[in-house]
């Protein structure tokens, strides 16, 4: 018991004594800044406080002397004091004598931190042989450790077993002492059993090098911190705020959010209330940003927000009713159909979203910073859709020509009347009647006697020429928004009878017939949607029918149709014409009838024989030019 009193009272001793080394260091420097770059603290304060914190104590001195300071938060001292006519450099002073305060010095900046001693110096044992042998027929060995030296262990192994075994270079496993004893095991077992008995990690490279790693987090092995030789525990809750021209400068690591609106806001005459607990830490290293700047940044990725009404900032957790807003955000170019859609999932979680179709705008209730983020990107979103205008010409040509001549002759116990037409081609049915006045007058000649023909007999003679050129231009012109389809018809309709007959049996059957008009349409029918790149090119995708109507192949029959018709996706440049297809179709047809051998002699053939020669040219092209309009 007497000896633990000893060793407390020597400590004490010794720390006293450490800290009155301190004191004249700092005392040294405060003189040295007071000369140089600070003047303040050469000026004389005059100061009554009661109950007072030392934080909000030394900060109305640093702002009345144009002094930099910062603050250790975990300072837990109240001031009851009065100074008058006392130097600052004097204040301070007498401030780390009475309250055991240390300051550390960066240039004209102050931190005032709670004194420590510095840490008792890591005693390295000295060098000795250690307790371990190794059988190499058996690769098995023996050690036997009582807080020896990793370092020292690790050397003798590598020596003794000629095998590498090597530790990271972590602080915490410098000066490892271990502890442990194993008999007779194979080398890599017993390494990894005392990396367990030591609190150690063990592992094997590929090129067989065993390694002992330290079993704490990387986090805390780090070195970025100020600090990075110091335990965790003393690393935490490091920074720098400074505060000029409303502006503010943030250097902190680990550093309580709460901590810092606390020490801001004042120094900017800034009012807030908290409504509910504002925990966590930040590490951040801002320069010279505005304090509504400053709490977005603290409140970033968290549960928390804030609300100015006025010159009041209210602070807390987003969910709580205060902090909700209502916002109309109207869209200058999109119709507000559909966009709702397009939003990300993240971005309108906890935001309730109503359409108000009447102003093309969203009516956004929820918390500020979420309807802003929604905002931001319905802004992105909310560009000009370019108009496409879409010109077709459509060009049809037909061309055709047709011959048609011959003598024909016909027996019929009906014989037709002398008919037809003379001009401006031929195309006439004799008469037995007429073709014999024909032969009485060439008989009447005496030259030839050919006699008659019976009465029963009639003749057809056909000289015909046709020709035909059909020359059609369609020009429609589509317009649309981008993405959008666009659909033209433009056609004929034409009607036909369809009659049915339907008997009604009994004694006396009745018949009804019964007449329907059916439809038979004929169209011009263009389907276009088109897609804008951001380089203006334009990418098509078309369906264009063409259909007409062809005289019918049966008697009483409804008309035929023609159809043609194209599908493509093509791209194009703004305003530049294209050819999206074409049909050019040629035919040629010639046909004869005639008496054998006689439709073979010259002369004679031109009366036993006919012919009937038929050249058909159809051509169908089709342009297409879109262009943007916005």
């Amino acid at each position: 018991m007497l000896v633990a009193l000893l060793t407390c009272f020597v400590q004490g001793l010794k720390a006293q004594l450490q800290f009155e080394q301190r004191l004249l260091i700092i005392g040294q420097q405060l003189s040295f800044l007071a000369d140089s770059i600070a003047p303040g603290l050469n000026e004389t304060a005059n100061l009554s406080v009661t109950n007072l914190s030392i934080q909000s104590f030394l900060r109305t001195v640093a702002e009345g002397h144009d002094l930099n300071i910062q603050i250790q938060p975990s300072l837990d001292i109240t001031l009851s004091n009065n100074f008058t006519n006392v130097k600052v450099k004097d204040l301070f002073y007498f401030l780390c004598r009475e309250y055991q305060l240390d300051i550390r010095f960066i240039n004209s900046i102050m931190s005032f931190y709670k004194f420590e001693p510095p840490p008792e110096p890591i005693i390295i044992p000295p060098p000795k042989r250690l307790n371990i042998s190794f059988d190499e027929a058996t690769n098995k060995v023996t050690f036997d450790l009582v807080e020896d030296s990793l370092r020292s262990f690790v050397k003798q192994i590598t020596s003794l077993t000629s095998k590498n075994v090597i530790f990271t270079g972590a602080s915490d496993l410098e000066h490892k002492l271990l502890r442990g004893y194993i008999k007779d095991m194979p080398l890599e077992n017993a390494l990894e059993k005392l990396a367990f008995m030591n609190g150690m990690l063990f592992s094997k490279t590929k090129d067989g090098v065993f390694i002992f790693e330290s079993a704490l987090p990387t986090s805390q092995n780090s070195s970025g911190l100020k600090n990075p030789g110091a335990p965790l525990a003393a690393r935490a809750n490091q920074g720098d705020i400074i505060i000029k021209d409303s502006l503010i400068t943030l250097d902190v690591i680990n550093y309580p959010i709460m901590e810092i609106i606390n020490q801001v806001s004042p120094k900017l005459n800034i009012s807030y209330v908290v409504f509910s607990d504002i925990t966590g830490t930040i590490t951040a290293k801002v320069n010279q940003i505005r304090y509504d700047e400053l709490l977005a940044l603290l409140f970033q990725g968290t549960n928390y927000t804030y609300k100015k009404n006025g010159f009041l900032y209210s602070m807390g957790i987003r969910t709580i009713e205060g902090f909700k807003t209502t916002a109309l955000v109207k869209l200058n170019f999109r119709p507000i159909d559909g966009v709702e859609k397009e939003m990300p999932s993240e971005l309108i979680k906890d935001v309730e979203i109503k359409i108000f179709r009447e102003l093309n705008a969203f009516i956004l209730t929820g918390n500020r910073h979420k309807i802003d983020e929604l905002t931001s990107f319905i802004r992105i979103i909310d560009q000009p859709i370019p108009n496409v205008l879409i010109e077709v010409i459509v060009a049809d040509t037909k061309k055709g020509f047709s011959i048609e001549t011959g003598l024909r002759a016909f027996l019929a116990d009906s014989v037709p009347k002398t008919s037809g037409e003379v001009f401006p081609g031929v195309d006439l049915a004799l008469s037995s009647k007429t073709i014999n006045n024909a032969l009485n007058r060439l008989n009447s000649t005496g030259i030839v006697n050919l006699g008659k023909v019976t009465p029963n007999f009639y003749m057809t003679l056909k000289a015909l020429e046709k020709n035909n050129n059909i020359q059609l231009k369609s020009t429609p012109k589509l317009s649309t928004i981008n993405g959008s389809k666009a659909n033209l018809v433009i056609g004929r309709s034409v009607y036909y009878v369809e009659q049915t007959q339907n008997i009604t049996g009994g004694v006396n059957p009745i018949t009804t017939t019964a007449q329907r008009f059916n439809k038979v349409e004929a169209n011009l029918a263009i389907t276009i949607s088109p897609i804008v790149s951001g380089n203006e090119h334009i990418t098509l995708d078309i369906v264009a029918e063409f259909s007409d109507f062809i005289p019918p192949t049966i008697q009483n029959a409804p008309p035929g149709n023609e159809t043609r018709k194209f599908e493509s996706k093509i791209r194009v440049r703004n305003e530049e014409m294209i050819i999206l297809g074409g049909l050019e179709e040629l035919s040629k047809s010639e046909t004869g009838a005639g008496t054998p051998l006689l439709s073979r002699i010259p002369i004679l053939k031109w009366i036993f024989s006919s012919k009937t020669r038929e050249t058909r040219d159809n051509r169908l092209i089709v342009f297409i030019k879109p262009t943007l309009v916005y």
